[in-house]
Parts: C-alpha cells; sequence; structure tokens
C-alpha cells in the first residue's frame, strides 16, 4: 500500500473542504431539527430522606471506612427496595400511570447525599407534574416497606419533590457537539475512501513506479488558464 504522507494528506483535504463543510452541516441541521422537533422533553424532580441504619448496624461500624462502605451497601439495598415490582406495582396502582413495572423503574434513580444517611429519590419523564407525583409516592411507599423490611424506625421525608417546569432533556449542545464530531469523521472517510479508489495518477512518482524501466520523455504541466492569442 503507497505511504501518504502529512502534506498529501492537508492538500487533500484542502481540495475537498466544501464536501467536509456540506456534510457536517447537513448533519448538525438534520440533529438540531430531530433534537427539538422529534424528540420529547423530559423533566426531573427529586425528594430527600432521612434513614436511619437497620438494627444491628451500628455495633459493627469500627472506623470510618466501615461506614463509609455500609452506606454504599446500603444506598444499593434502599435502590433495589425503592425500585422492586412490590413498590412499582403500588405506585402504578395508586397513581393509575399506565407503565409497566419495568417502566416505571427505568425512570427512578436512587442515590446517597455526599455519603450521609440523607437519600434522594429521583424521577425523570415527560410530564414535569408527573415526575413529581412519582417521586414523592415513592418515597412514601418506600419509608412504609423499607421500615418494615429493614426494622428502620427513623425514616421520615427531608424535602418534598417539586414541579420543575425546566427540561433536564434532550440536551441539545451535546447531540450538536456528537453530530458536528460525526461529520467531521464521515465526510473525511469519505474522501479517503475516494482517494483509495482513485486510480488517476497524479504525480511523477506515481508514474515512474506505473511504467518501471520505460523512459518519461515528456510531461505536461498542469494549467488552470490557457492563453489563446494573448487573450485569456
Amino acid at each position: 500500500m503507497e505511504e501518504i504522507s502529512l502534506r498529501e494528506i492537508l492538500d487533500l483535504l484542502q481540495e475537498n473542504w466544501k464536501m467536509i463543510v456540506i456534510i457536517t452541516l447537513l448533519l448538525v441541521g438534520f440533529t438540531a431539527a430531530g433534537t427539538i422537533f422529534l424528540i420529547d422533553k423530559t423533566y426531573s424532580s427529586s425528594t430527600t430522606l432521612i434513614v436511619g441504619k437497620p438494627e444491628g448496624y451500628s455495633s459493627t461500624i469500627s472506623d470510618t471506612a466501615n461506614e463509609l462502605r455500609i452506606n454504599q451497601q446500603l444506598v444499593g439495598t434502599y435502590s433495589e427496595i425503592a425500585k422492586s415490582k412490590s413498590v412499582m406495582t403500588q405506585v402504578n396502582s395508586a397513581l393509575n400511570l399506565g407503565f409497566s413495572d419495568a417502566e416505571l423503574a427505568n425512570m427512578i434513580t436512587v442515590a446517597t447525599v455526599n455519603n450521609t444517611e440523607l437519600i434522594k429519590i429521583s424521577v425523570i419523564s415527560e410530564d414535569p407534574v408527573q415526575s413529581a407525583t412519582i417521586a414523592n409516592k415513592t418515597a412514601e411507599i418506600f419509608m412504609t416497606d423499607v421500615a418494615e423490611l429493614m426494622k428502620i424506625n427513623n425514616l421520615q421525608v427531608v424535602d418534598e419533590a417539586v414541579v420543575n417546569s425546566g427540561a433536564v432533556g434532550p440536551n441539545l449542545k451535546l447531540n450538536l457537539a456528537i453530530a458536528l464530531l460525526l461529520g467531521l469523521i464521515i465526510s473525511v472517510g469519505i474522501i479517503f475512501v475516494k482517494e483509495a479508489l482513485n486510480t488517476t495518477v497524479k504525480t511523477v512518482d506515481q508514474l515512474k513506479n506505473l511504467a518501471g524501466d520505460v523512459s518519461i520523455i515528456g510531461i505536461i504541466p498542469e494549467c488552470q488558464e490557457l492563453t489563446l492569442n494573448g487573450e485569456k
């Protein structure tokens, strides 16, 4: 395979810069239109709870590292309980949502707040009111279930979920940045594929390689303008 120098690559890109610009702009334009008009906006609401440790956990804590590990384990446990089929079925039934349990669980995330006993239940949906309603109802049912399952007495809501009218998705800037990068990659890829399939002899060195021992008696230089009788 014939090697290509950096200068030849730059010349190739310069010759085809219009193709690069057109393909990139088209992809960015289609992405912007699709993001604005075709993808539904999503809204997020969160509720914060304080959840004490289950009976028996405090006696096992000997240092900060152990407490951090235990908090991480508890968050994983709380997350599984909050998104369990039992809780999701109760939320669906109470709010008449019409989602499957799996669909509802995918809308919910559970995370700790700075490695404390505070946990945040967040919901993302296409309706800001629905997001807040689901978050509050999930927290309510979760507290009842986790109190029974893990024998926890210290359970209360710190902040209830409120309706947030500002959309959190789709991320137009991120989508446009990805489209811009893909546009450049695709257009440059097309240029190199075309060049690889091009069998035209462009340089004297290429001609010598093809001709072998045959002597080259003349070269016609490339001329952009022809002069005829002194007139352009």
